[in-house]
């Protein structure tokens, strides 16, 4: 929860939106089934998101946010 809020501010205030957008999906990802969207993602699209895929492409959003820090 604390990535998605922290990716928010660096949108909306710090207008630093590819660290934000990181945070912020990395969030989403890592999020439990209610405000997660592997559930969205399943039910819509037919893509199922298992942990080992999620926590890869969560892992991969952090390295993209650490690298775009002023």
């Amino acid at each position: 929860m604390y990535l998605g809020i922290q990716g928010l501010y660096l949108m909306l205030v710090e207008k630093n939106y590819v660290t934000g957008a990181s945070l912020f999906l990395a969030a989403l990802l890592i999020a439990p089934p209610p405000i997660g969207i592997s559930r969205m993602a399943k039910e819509q699209f037919g893509i199922d998101l298992s942990i080992p895929v999620r926590m890869v492409a969560t892992t991969i959003l952090l390295f993209i946010a650490w690298l775009s820090l002023p």
